[in-house]
């Protein structure tokens, strides 16, 4: 085996170990992989099965209680890296006996959701600049429009991109001045005419944290775009509006 497959098959023994479902040959292959990989198996993983079995006994429904599954999202968000792409899932027999056994079912259902959250946990989110390079050699459909400064914010300039097959965009801003989030915030408002002509889409709330530099910002419509065709920069309260007033407007950018 190699070292990939040592870690795959530890992870494996390790939660059929949770599960108090290992042979006397399992577990015996587990210590001995234990002393191979200087690794023991993760302690709180046994103290949610127990926990998980603890619930078990006093509740009867067969659902697995929504304070354990938190605690279980927050477990597998605080270990270390997860297993190689290729994890196996544990083989877990204990599952024919679930509808007799509740407590077997939620104890399994536990290391399912452990083990799936490892899988689909992504990389971290590249940072905002990096995203937007992605964006514009990945989408095809992307358009772009340039920011114009208004009224007191005529130094503003930048650009925004969009991509209406990804729903993803960004804005590259300069010349705006910093905010103070406790006071006020700067919200982009996206007109789209396929949508509605006379609401704009919020597309997020967000602030500028530096003078000068360029800040890319990633765009956060609270709704599905059709064809955009105008992108609007407003000053407004700590948080934004559902609608606004338009008192402030920063920036614009048109076809």
């Amino acid at each position: 085996m190699t070292p990939s497959d040592l870690k795959i098959r530890f992870d494996e023994l390790c939660a059929g170990r949770a599960l108090g479902d290992l042979t006397m040959e399992e577990e015996l292959e587990l210590a001995g992989l234990c002393e191979q990989l200087g690794l023991a198996p993760d302690a709180a993983l046994d103290l949610l099965a127990a926990a998980i079995d603890a619930e078990a006994r006093q509740e009867s429904a067969t659902i697995l209680p929504a304070h354990l599954a938190r605690r279980l999202h927050q477990w597998a968000d605080e270990t270390a890296e997860p297993p190689a792409a290729k994890v196996i899932i544990p083989r877990v027999p204990a599952w024919q006996a679930a509808a007799r056994n509740p407590v077997i079912g939620w104890m399994a259902a536990a290391a399912m959701l452990v083990f799936s959250l490892w899988l689909a946990r992504d990389k971290p989110p590249l940072p905002p600049a990096q995203a937007e390079i992605r964006l514009r050699a990945e989408a095809a459909d992307l358009i772009e429009r340039k920011f114009e400064g208004l009224g007191d914010f005529k130094q503003a300039a930048g650009s925004v991109i969009w991509s209406d097959q990804l729903q993803q965009g960004y804005m590259t801003l300069k010349g705006i001045p910093v905010n103070d989030p406790k006071q006020t915030q700067y919200q982009l408002w996206i007109v789209d005419p396929a949508r509605d002509a006379d609401s704009p889409v919020d597309g997020g709330v967000f602030d500028i944290p530096t003078d000068g530099s360029p800040v890319v910002v990633p765009i956060a419509a609270k709704l599905a775009l059709k064809q955009p065709q105008a992108f609007v920069i407003t000053l407004e309260q700590p948080g934004g509006v559902v609608k606004s007033k338009q008192e402030k407007v920063v920036a614009l950018a048109k076809g």
